[in-house]
Protein backbone atom coordinates (compact mmCIF):
# COMPACT_ATOMS: atom_id res chain seq x y z
CA UNK A 1 0.00 0.00 0.00
CA UNK A 2 1.46 3.25 -0.67
CA UNK A 3 1.76 5.93 1.35
CA UNK A 4 -0.87 8.68 1.22
CA UNK A 5 0.56 12.33 0.85
CA UNK A 6 -0.86 15.32 2.52
CA UNK A 7 0.08 18.44 1.90
CA UNK A 8 -0.16 21.93 3.49
CA UNK A 9 2.00 24.11 1.81
CA UNK A 10 0.60 27.66 0.86
CA UNK A 11 -1.55 27.73 -2.29
CA UNK A 12 0.79 30.31 -4.51
CA UNK A 13 4.00 27.58 -3.50
CA UNK A 14 1.82 24.67 -4.41
CA UNK A 15 1.08 26.58 -7.75
CA UNK A 16 4.70 27.00 -8.25
CA UNK A 17 5.51 23.53 -8.01
CA UNK A 18 3.34 22.19 -9.56
CA UNK A 19 4.34 24.83 -12.69
CA UNK A 20 8.19 24.17 -12.43
CA UNK A 21 7.69 20.39 -12.50
CA UNK A 22 5.48 20.43 -15.38
CA UNK A 23 7.39 22.56 -17.63
CA UNK A 24 10.85 23.03 -16.00
CA UNK A 25 12.89 25.87 -15.03
CA UNK A 26 13.86 27.28 -18.50
CA UNK A 27 11.08 26.50 -20.23
CA UNK A 28 8.03 28.60 -18.06
CA UNK A 29 7.78 31.87 -18.52
CA UNK A 30 6.95 34.87 -15.87
CA UNK A 31 3.70 35.03 -18.25
CA UNK A 32 3.18 31.02 -16.82
CA UNK A 33 3.81 31.85 -13.43
CA UNK A 34 0.88 35.08 -13.31
CA UNK A 35 -1.62 32.92 -14.81
CA UNK A 36 -0.41 29.44 -12.71
CA UNK A 37 -0.36 31.61 -9.78
CA UNK A 38 -3.17 34.13 -10.58
CA UNK A 39 -1.22 36.81 -8.81
CA UNK A 40 0.04 39.52 -10.56
CA UNK A 41 3.66 40.55 -11.85
CA UNK A 42 4.01 43.35 -8.79
CA UNK A 43 2.69 40.97 -6.28
CA UNK A 44 4.68 37.93 -7.42
CA UNK A 45 8.06 40.26 -7.47
CA UNK A 46 7.30 41.96 -4.32
CA UNK A 47 6.87 38.39 -2.50
CA UNK A 48 8.96 36.42 -3.84
CA UNK A 49 11.89 38.32 -6.21
CA UNK A 50 12.93 37.08 -9.66
CA UNK A 51 12.00 34.17 -11.16
CA UNK A 52 14.97 32.30 -9.94
CA UNK A 53 13.34 32.93 -6.23
CA UNK A 54 10.34 31.95 -7.47
CA UNK A 55 11.94 28.47 -8.38
CA UNK A 56 13.82 28.19 -5.04
CA UNK A 57 10.19 28.64 -3.27
CA UNK A 58 9.07 25.70 -5.55
CA UNK A 59 11.80 23.74 -4.89
CA UNK A 60 11.21 24.72 -1.17
CA UNK A 61 7.36 23.59 -1.61
CA UNK A 62 8.45 20.08 -2.56
CA UNK A 63 11.31 19.37 -0.12
CA UNK A 64 9.27 19.95 2.53
CA UNK A 65 6.40 17.83 1.14
CA UNK A 66 8.70 15.19 -0.02
CA UNK A 67 10.73 15.18 3.46
CA UNK A 68 7.53 15.00 5.39
CA UNK A 69 6.62 11.85 3.24
CA UNK A 70 8.96 9.87 3.13
CA UNK A 71 10.85 10.39 6.07
CA UNK A 72 7.67 9.80 8.27
CA UNK A 73 7.33 6.36 5.60
CA UNK A 74 10.96 5.59 6.40
CA UNK A 75 10.88 5.80 10.06
CA UNK A 76 7.61 4.36 11.08
CA UNK A 77 8.04 1.46 13.58
CA UNK A 78 5.22 -0.18 12.40
CA UNK A 79 7.04 -1.56 8.96
CA UNK A 80 10.24 -3.55 8.21
CA UNK A 81 12.95 -1.15 6.75
CA UNK A 82 13.13 -2.72 3.32
CA UNK A 83 9.37 -2.56 3.30
CA UNK A 84 9.27 0.69 4.22
CA UNK A 85 11.68 1.66 1.28
CA UNK A 86 9.66 -0.14 -1.05
CA UNK A 87 6.61 2.01 0.07
CA UNK A 88 8.14 4.85 -0.24
CA UNK A 89 9.72 4.14 -3.55
CA UNK A 90 6.59 2.24 -4.67
CA UNK A 91 4.66 5.70 -4.52
CA UNK A 92 7.48 7.91 -6.53
CA UNK A 93 7.42 5.59 -8.95
CA UNK A 94 3.07 5.40 -9.49
CA UNK A 95 3.64 9.28 -9.22
CA UNK A 96 6.01 9.43 -12.06
CA UNK A 97 4.67 7.22 -13.94
CA UNK A 98 1.11 8.82 -14.26
CA UNK A 99 2.59 12.63 -14.36
CA UNK A 100 5.21 11.20 -17.03
CA UNK A 101 7.16 14.51 -15.59
CA UNK A 102 9.93 12.31 -13.30
CA UNK A 103 10.75 13.68 -9.95
CA UNK A 104 11.02 17.50 -9.71
CA UNK A 105 14.26 17.06 -7.49
CA UNK A 106 15.52 14.69 -10.04
CA UNK A 107 14.64 17.05 -12.78
CA UNK A 108 16.70 19.74 -11.07
CA UNK A 109 19.52 17.76 -10.52
CA UNK A 110 20.42 16.92 -13.95
CA UNK A 111 18.90 20.26 -15.89
CA UNK A 112 21.29 23.19 -16.51
CA UNK A 113 19.50 25.44 -13.88
CA UNK A 114 20.72 22.62 -11.50
CA UNK A 115 24.31 24.54 -12.11
CA UNK A 116 23.25 27.73 -10.49
CA UNK A 117 24.73 27.67 -6.35
CA UNK A 118 21.49 28.25 -4.81
CA UNK A 119 19.85 25.64 -6.86
CA UNK A 120 22.45 23.09 -6.22
CA UNK A 121 22.51 23.39 -2.63
CA UNK A 122 18.87 22.54 -2.46
CA UNK A 123 18.96 19.48 -4.17
CA UNK A 124 21.89 18.58 -2.32
CA UNK A 125 20.38 19.35 0.74
CA UNK A 126 17.34 16.98 -0.12
CA UNK A 127 19.88 14.57 -1.48
CA UNK A 128 21.52 14.26 1.80
CA UNK A 129 18.25 14.24 4.07
CA UNK A 130 16.89 11.47 2.52
CA UNK A 131 20.09 9.39 1.60
CA UNK A 132 20.77 9.89 5.53
CA UNK A 133 17.40 8.36 6.11
CA UNK A 134 17.85 5.63 3.83
CA UNK A 135 21.34 4.79 5.26
CA UNK A 136 19.15 4.30 8.92
CA UNK A 137 16.45 2.72 7.36
CA UNK A 138 19.38 0.35 5.92
CA UNK A 139 20.88 0.13 9.63
CA UNK A 140 17.55 -0.84 10.97
CA UNK A 141 17.54 -3.63 8.28
CA UNK A 142 21.18 -4.95 9.19
CA UNK A 143 20.39 -4.98 12.85
CA UNK A 144 17.16 -7.17 11.88
CA UNK A 145 19.48 -9.71 9.83
CA UNK A 146 17.54 -8.32 6.65
CA UNK A 147 20.38 -6.86 4.79
CA UNK A 148 22.82 -8.52 2.42
CA UNK A 149 25.65 -8.86 4.92
CA UNK A 150 28.08 -7.51 2.01
CA UNK A 151 26.11 -4.56 1.80
CA UNK A 152 27.13 -1.43 3.63
CA UNK A 153 24.27 0.46 4.77
CA UNK A 154 25.61 3.66 3.73
CA UNK A 155 26.51 1.91 0.48
CA UNK A 156 23.02 0.54 0.29
CA UNK A 157 21.75 4.52 0.65
CA UNK A 158 23.72 5.64 -2.31
CA UNK A 159 22.77 3.01 -4.47
CA UNK A 160 19.05 3.77 -3.43
CA UNK A 161 19.68 7.25 -4.10
CA UNK A 162 21.15 6.73 -7.72
CA UNK A 163 18.58 4.29 -8.21
CA UNK A 164 16.04 7.31 -7.93
CA UNK A 165 17.75 9.37 -10.27
CA UNK A 166 17.81 6.68 -12.81
CA UNK A 167 14.05 5.93 -12.58
CA UNK A 168 13.26 10.14 -12.95
CA UNK A 169 15.07 10.33 -16.08
CA UNK A 170 13.23 7.13 -17.13
CA UNK A 171 9.74 8.47 -16.45
CA UNK A 172 10.67 11.85 -17.82
CA UNK A 173 11.49 9.87 -21.19
CA UNK A 174 8.57 7.80 -20.84
CA UNK A 175 8.67 4.54 -19.16
CA UNK A 176 6.35 2.85 -17.36
CA UNK A 177 5.31 2.23 -13.98
CA UNK A 178 5.99 -1.90 -14.49
CA UNK A 179 9.40 -0.93 -16.46
CA UNK A 180 10.62 1.35 -12.93
CA UNK A 181 9.27 -0.86 -11.02
CA UNK A 182 11.45 -3.82 -12.45
CA UNK A 183 14.75 -1.64 -11.93
CA UNK A 184 13.60 -1.15 -8.61
CA UNK A 185 12.79 -4.66 -7.58
CA UNK A 186 16.21 -5.80 -9.02
CA UNK A 187 17.88 -2.93 -6.35
CA UNK A 188 16.18 -4.44 -4.29
CA UNK A 189 17.12 -7.65 -4.52
CA UNK A 190 20.75 -7.09 -4.25
CA UNK A 191 20.11 -5.71 -1.12
CA UNK A 192 18.09 -8.29 0.14
CA UNK A 193 19.82 -10.50 2.74
CA UNK A 194 18.45 -13.42 0.53
CA UNK A 195 20.63 -12.52 -1.74
CA UNK A 196 23.87 -12.58 0.53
Amino acid sequence: MTPNLQTSIPDTQHALKELFWRRGYEHASIDDVVNETGLNRYALYNAYGGKLELFLAALDAYYQERKNLFLRNLNDPETAPLDAVRRVFEFAITEMAERGTGCLMCNVATEECGRDPKVAARVESYLDEIRRAYTDALERAAARDELNNSVKPADGAALLIAVKLGLGVHAKNGADASTMLSIFNTAMTALSADSS
